[in-house]
């Protein structure tokens, strides 16, 4: 957060946005408050930058299996569906979603699902791979010590790869997250349409890393090209 207050001058020099509706997912136990700084850099470089306004992530999850996790990652896929489908039918226009961590594995998802409304998406440290490989593994993919369920682990991995890929996917890992391990940090989706690409940030600091920023917003700008 101090470096992209002190490279606040140098952002002016980023380019400028087309005036599209940008949509922010936060990460698991995130709300629109830890998002509110990239959307006011958003906002600033031109774009119509919107929250999600779905309180905090996986804050109703009580679930006690990674198979019941996934479930509730599945109504919150939908929920956000909704809400991308009327900016839509709004605005006219297709919209780019930006998905930190757990909101990546959202945004990809309905990437595959709805290419109709969206024009590219963006993710931030999201865990890709197996959830082991994550810090937060007993919060996210179970509570108890049952014994590891490895078909609930595939069903978790593939989930956001159903159907057919047409949208640009950004996917921005770090090798010094400390919470998403790099090597399940890597979309695996069509190569036709995904980039992976490593950028020096930690998992907190994704939406306040000025280099982020700076890649986004040439992201933007270039329209997934």
């Amino acid at each position: 957060m101090g470096s992209s207050a002190l490279l606040q001058p140098l952002s002016r020099l980023l380019p400028r946005g087309d005036g599209h509706s940008v949509m922010v997912l936060p990460g698991f136990m995130a709300s629109d408050a830890s998002t509110a700084g990239l959307r006011r850099f958003l906002a600033e470089r031109g774009y119509h930058a919107l929250p999600w306004g779905l309180g905090r992530h996986g804050a109703g999850d009580r679930a006690r299996s990674l198979e019941a996790s996934l479930a509730a990652r599945t109504e919150t896929e939908d929920r956000v569906a909704a809400l991308v489908q009327e900016e839509f039918e709004r605005s006219g226009r297709k919209l780019t979603l930006i998905g930190w961590s757990l909101g990546g594995l959202v945004a990809v998802a309905l990437a595959h699902r709805y290419p109709q409304w969206l024009r590219q998406v963006i993710t931030l440290g999201t865990p890709y791979g197996d959830p082991r490989g994550t810090a937060l593994y007993r919060i996210m993919g179970g509570r108890n010590p049952a014994p590891v369920d490895e078909e609930a682990i595939q069903r978790w991995i593939r989930h956001a790869y159903r159907g057919t890929l047409q949208v640009p996917v950004l996917a921005l890992y770090s090798k010094t997250d400390g919470i998403v391990g790099s090597d399940i940090a890597l979309c695996q989706g069509d190569a036709r349409w995904v980039r992976n690409v490593a950028i020096p940030a930690s998992h907190i600091g994704f939406p306040f890393n000025p280099l982020v920023r700076a890649a986004i917003a040439r992201e933007l700008a270039a329209g997934g090209e």
